[in-house]
């Protein structure tokens, strides 16, 4: 502490750490605000993951076990990626035409549609927000 001359004293704190980890400096609780998804043990988390995998696991029409995913509620949304991912697929076309390989890429995709492994939106789904179950 050092003294100001209206006898008020200034408290000076330090960020400076040499035994964290600088990835520890970025966590919310390094800065006081707490994690509420840091609040539950392993062992909590764990078990709530069984419960969650034992309430949803079900076998397809297929023959497939199926799971939903354990998704973390009251959390706040991710913001939406569009252009980002439509500036991603422009640049890739334009290497892709570039080296003249768009044709043997275009040829995967339709083999993997043709496999099942992919599929096309239909266009009435397209503007649809995704749902979290």
């Amino acid at each position: 502490m050092r003294e100001i001359s209206d006898n008020s004293t200034l408290l000076v704190t330090s960020m400076l750490n040499k035994e964290t980890l600088i990835s520890d400096q970025w966590s919310l609780d390094a800065l006081g605000i707490p994690d509420s998804s840091e609040k539950k043990n392993r062992l909590e988390l764990q078990e709530e993951a069984r419960d969650h995998f034992l309430s949803t696991v079900k076998v397809n029409e297929e023959g497939r076990f199926q799971v939903s995913l354990p998704w973390l509620h009251n959390r706040v949304p991710l913001k939406d990626n569009y252009d980002l991912a439509v500036k991603r697929l422009d640049s890739t076309v334009k290497r892709l035409k570039a080296e003249k390989l768009l044709d043997a890429y275009g040829e995967v995709f339709n083999e993997w549609e043709r496999e099942g492994i992919i599929e096309e939106v239909p266009k009435s789904e397209i503007d649809l927000p995704c749902q979290v179950n």
